[in-house]
């Protein structure tokens, strides 16, 4: 019987490990997604900041519907 209670805990050890690294894992993914919404936020920004750069150069020549 003692065989078997071992056997139990040492599988309950691994489980545990293993839902230990599913967790470090799914850390490191949220890391990783906040960082792909700062440089799409930052992609936004600038995409903003050249059309209105090119918004204003056409009116300091006057053309363009800006």
């Amino acid at each position: 019987m003692s065989d078997w209670f071992k056997a139990s805990i040492d599988f309950q050890k691994q489980m545990l490990d293993a839902q230990g690294r599913a967790l470090d894992f799914g850390g490191q993914a949220k890391t990783a997604g906040e960082a792909m919404v700062q440089a799409q936020e930052a992609t936004r920004k600038a995409a903003e900041a050249n059309l209105a750069a090119w918004q204003a150069w056409t009116r300091i020549w006057g053309v363009g519907p800006w």
